[in-house]
């Protein structure tokens, strides 16, 4: 999947969260967030993650991130 906006990332870690059969919570405590900062960032907030944030998402959720800078 191609995350755009921080709205894709935002569905895309809830979509995976899902399919793995997480919590909301179970995320949180795996990743050293609160599970308010999970609900939030779900919520389309994940604009206010971190690279380490982005980071800790992407191993717990067994999730590769490709960082690709436009060409102008």
């Amino acid at each position: 999947m191609l995350a755009v906006t921080p709205d894709d990332w935002s569905n895309i870690v809830r979509d995976r969260r899902r399919d793995l059969g997480l919590t909301q919570a179970a995320l949180a405590e795996r990743i050293g967030m609160t599970r308010q900062w999970v609900v939030r960032f779900e919520n389309g907030y994940a604009e206010t993650a971190t690279i380490e944030h982005a980071t800790r998402l992407a191993e717990v959720l067994e999730l590769e991130i490709d960082i690709q800078v436009p060409v102008p």
